[in-house]
Order: structure tokens, then C-alpha cells, then sequence
């Protein structure tokens, strides 16, 4: 049996852009606790998803809202990647979100990062999440950039 092929990743991306996002997915404990994997990342867009088990469900039935929550930023991080120096950061200072649709057990999620602007200090993201195409939770993220040596 073959190996699953790998995320998308753009190549037009800076070259810092991929370990960044590897690192983030994979080192960040929260992350890998969730089972949160790289769809695909380009410039303005990424996707991620996980398959809604274990201790993240209410009950064994659906996923924990805040959970979620917490699983809606990276998409969004990884979104504005295309559009940062790799000596710049990003911080979330405002999430305003709608939970449309449970997500049950066993159910994979994709969520959809989108960076909707950048300015020069702002940026403001949008992330989806979806399960076989429904919608189920919706985010606006806006983020501040800083340079890293601030």
C-alpha cells in the first residue's frame, strides 16, 4: 500500500513558508492532540482537517465548541503566510464566529483559510469549516503583524 500523497503546497510560496507551516501543525501539541493535518496551503488560502474522536466530543456525540474554536486559527495563520516577510508574526485580536451545525463523531472536518486583506499592520481572515460540503461553523479573524524583533 502507497503512502497517502502529501498536503498541496504552492510553489511560488518563499521557501520559510512551508517548514513554518509543518512546524506549526505538527509541533503545536493542541494540533496534534486533534489530529490536524496540512490539506493544502497557497498564497490567500489553506486548508486543514481532522476527524471529529475521543476527548474532543460531548458526550461521544459532537464536537466541544471550543474545540473548535481553537482549531479555526491555524487555518487562518497558514492564509497569511503567503502575504508575510518570514521575519514578521502574527497575533489574533479579535474572533468573531457562528457555530451553524454540530459536528458529530466521526465525522471529517475540512477547514477553509482565507485572507480576505493585509494591510500594513492588520490583517483580516476568513475561515469555513465543512463537513461533506455542509457548512457548520463560520469566522472572521483579525489578526495584528508584527516584525518578530519588536
Amino acid at each position: 500500500m502507497s503512502a497517502p500523497p502529501g498536503p498541496y503546497v504552492d510553489p511560488g510560496l518563499d521557501s520559510w513558508v512551508r517548514p513554518f507551516a509543518e512546524a506549526l501543525i505538527g509541533q503545536t501539541a493542541f494540533h496534534r492532540w486533534a489530529g490536524l493535518v496540512l490539506l493544502s496551503l497557497a498564497p490567500g488560502q489553506a486548508e486543514v482537517g481532522f476527524t471529529a474522536q475521543g476527548d474532543m466530543l460531548v458526550f461521544g456525540k459532537h464536537v466541544h465548541g471550543g474545540v473548535l474554536n481553537g482549531l479555526l486559527e491555524p487555518p487562518a495563520l497558514l492564509a497569511l503566510l503567503g502575504h508575510m516577510h518570514e521575519e514578521e508574526s502574527a497575533m489574533t485580536v479579535d474572533v468573531h464566529l457562528q457555530h451553524i451545525r454540530s459536528v458529530q463523531a466521526g465525522e471529517a472536518v475540512t477547514m477553509t483559510g482565507r485572507l480576505l486583506k493585509r494591510g500594513r499592520n492588520v490583517a483580516f481572515c476568513d475561515v469555513t469549516a465543512h463537513v461533506d460540503g455542509m457548512l457548520c461553523t463560520t469566522a472572521r479573524i483579525t489578526k495584528t503583524i508584527q516584525n518578530k524583533a519588536s
